[in-house]
């Protein structure tokens, strides 16, 4: 009978990259839905996206002799937020172009009506708004999602390999 082969590094941040990218978008659709602190789901994603990174990195180790380099963890944590944030955005392009198609205009309203609590109105305000257009449209909002994701990702995958690395005891320095 033939040994099976451990699962490759990259099947398993797949994985648990889908996992991330589906609940990252559970998270942006019970933030857009109940109307909550934009922030909130944000912060939430980001433990969500370190747990999931660190069960990734331990599902690694299980199958590879308990060991796992900086550099494997480095590259799975940053394949795994890249997967996610490529699903997230296909979800959210998909969300905002045809399912809930105000959700543009609201947020533009939210970004003016932000600007005017902070007593900021004038020039100021139509050049900020001007940004704010340009970026608030379904392809901005994946463009955006996808290079802060990724970034964001990696600068996670960075600090959690640190901690979930182990080297191989028998390696000669």
């Amino acid at each position: 009978m033939e040994a099976q082969r451990a699962p490759s590094i990259v099947w398993i941040a797949t994985k648990y990259g889908l996992i991330q990218g589906v609940l990252s978008f559970v998270l942006f659709l019970v933030g857009t839905l109940t109307g909550v602190n934009r922030s909130w789901p944000s912060w939430v994603s980001l433990v969500v996206l370190i747990v999931v990174m660190v069960l990734a990195h331990r599902e690694f180790k299980k199958t590879h002799e308990g060991m796992m380099t900086y550099p494997q963890g480095l590259g799975s944590g940053t394949l795994l937020s890249s997967v996610a944030t490529v699903l997230t955005c296909i979800l959210l392009f998909v969300y905002v172009k045809y399912i809930n198609t105000g959700y543009v205009a609201a947020s533009i309203q939210a970004q003016q009506a932000a600007l005017e609590q902070r007593g900021i109105t004038g020039a100021q305000a139509d050049q900020a708004m001007a940004v704010t257009n340009a970026i608030t449209t379904p392809v901005g909002i994946v463009i955006t999602t996808l290079i802060i994701g990724v970034l964001v990702g990696f600068v996670i995958a960075l600090i959690v390999s640190i901690f979930t690395r182990k080297g191989d005891p028998r390696a000669v320095i």
